[in-house]
């Protein structure tokens, strides 16, 4: 098979739940794109090709720069297709390197990645398989959240779903898909958006301190550190990571729902504002319209080291003034 409708397939990069991945050329546009082939497996039974219609169509309404974004789903000679902005780069595993990235640059991506969230919760859609392998950084360096709305049937979106039925079944290997999961997930009950309030704080530890704070040698034992919510700040084992993010962290990790923040743009929020105040440390000057306010969930330390950054940035201003007028 060299094309699909009017796509032209150039190679394959992947396959997963839903079916072959390939590069391909969208000849009536002209651009590159990622065409997901469906499987025969899902096309052979009527009803489960409709409910992935049904789910991959809810996706078409999703506009964002830090989503991927699905522009076609059709048929051509037998074989359904998803079309898809074609995100060049590398995921956000190798972007870290195996190591803590720059505090500055983790918070620059993981606002990218809730902002993307927030806007796709927006429109009613949870991602449910937010992790490393999910989110591609462009060779532009931004943030590109991929397969929204489709964990029902990528693998790591079914192997979630199985976590909470037999995890001792569960092969070692999988850890590093359910060290991302929430702690509802992972007994099998209902999910909101607070699940990837959960998985985004869980990728925002592991991109500063370079470990992931529940991932264990075995399904079961990963399982339940994720359920217990118990991990060293991430202050302490990256002197580098301001105390003030602990506090983000504990909420959007909390296994309580009611302790999260209770939505991805109160999130975003609250690491806006941490990001200010590493710019004030640093010296940069800090635009007040780039600082947001932070959430109710928030502890109230980080408002008041929030308010000292905002003031610290004043009298900076100030004197720049003062000497250029005097």
């Amino acid at each position: 098979m060299t094309s699909v409708a009017h796509y032209n397939l150039l190679e394959q990069i992947g396959e997963g739940g839903i079916g072959e991945l390939h590069r391909a050329r969208d000849t009536k546009v002209g651009r590159t794109v990622a065409l997901k082939l469906v499987s025969p497996a899902i096309t052979a039974d009527p009803d489960r090709l409709q409910r992935l219609m049904r789910d991959a169509r809810m996706m078409t309404v999703l506009s964002h720069p830090n989503i991927a974004t699905l522009w076609d789903v059709g048929e051509s000679d037998g074989q359904t297709y998803l079309a898809y902005e074609f995100a060049a780069g590398r995921s956000l595993l190798e972007e870290a390197g195996g190591g803590p990235m720059n505090p500055r640059r983790a918070l620059d991506l993981a606002v990218q990645i809730a902002d993307g969230v927030a806007d796709a919760h927006s429109a009613g859609v949870i991602h449910g398989d937010l992790r490393p392998d999910t989110i591609i950084v462009t060779d532009k360096g931004n943030a590109k959240i991929l397969d929204f709305g489709l964990a029902p049937w990528t693998r790591g979106g079914l192997l979630r779903a199985s976590a909470a039925k037999n995890p001792d079944a569960l092969p070692p290997e999988s850890s590093a898909v359910l060290a991302y999961l929430s702690p509802e997930q992972a007994i099998g009950s209902a999910v909101d958006p607070r699940t990837d309030i959960f998985s985004i704080g869980t990728l925002t530890y592991e991109m500063v301190t370079g470990r992931n704070p529940f991932v264990a040698p075995t399904a079961a034992a990963t399982l339940m550190n994720v359920m217990q919510g118990k991990f060293t700040p991430a202050s302490e084992l990256n002197p580098a990571v301001p105390p003030e993010l602990d506090a983000i962290l504990a909420h959007a990790l909390a296994p309580d729902l009611a302790r999260r923040q209770q939505s991805a743009a109160a999130l975003a929020a609250e690491l806006r504002s941490v990001a200010a105040v590493l710019d004030v440390r640093a010296g940069d000057t800090v635009a007040p319209s780039e600082v947001l306010p932070i959430s109710d969930a928030a502890d109230k330390s980080v408002a008041r080291l929030l308010a000292g950054a905002l003031v610290l940035a004043a009298a900076a201003a100030a004197a720049v003034w003062w000497w250029l007028t005097r």
